[in-house]
């Protein structure tokens, strides 16, 4: 191998950093109005044909779930339940809703397919520098 990528291998851990605490963020921000406004999730679920209770579930994976990531803690678990429902998304929109992959009028699951991509990303590489897992040797 050559060129770009084997320049970045040393700085790997220091891109793993980057991208949990990037993923982590985001979820973060994403995951908060589900725990806010808990009946105006379960109320979108259950539209789809979803149990409402699934909005809280996934509100709580994704604030908590997001804070694990930025503070580097028991991170290949957490992407490990973030690539589980990415996967559900993915599969509820391609089956259930008929979405296509990209679309500007009706729902698409790009997305989604990013953040399950991503996830799996933070699995392998795992929590990367300046993290709680390598304080306690996870």
């Amino acid at each position: 191998m050559s060129g770009l990528l084997e320049i970045l291998l040393p700085y790997t851990g220091y891109l793993a950093l980057l991208l949990r605490v990037v993923v982590g963020a985001t979820l973060m921000i994403h995951g908060y109005p589900k725990l806010k406004s808990p009946d105006q999730g379960a109320n979108w679920m259950k539209s789809m044909g979803m149990p409402g209770s699934t909005a809280l579930l996934a509100g709580i994976l994704e604030f908590f779930g997001g804070l694990f990531l930025v503070v580097g803690l028991i991170v290949p678990v957490i992407a490990l339940f973030f690539a589980i429902q990415f996967l559900s998304i993915v599969l509820m929109k391609k089956i259930k809703m008929k979405a296509e992959y990209v679309s500007t009028s009706k729902p698409s699951y790009e997305i989604d397919v990013t953040y399950l991509l991503l996830s799996l990303v933070v699995v392998v590489l795992g929590s990367g520098v300046l993290a709680i897992d390598k304080l306690i040797g996870f």
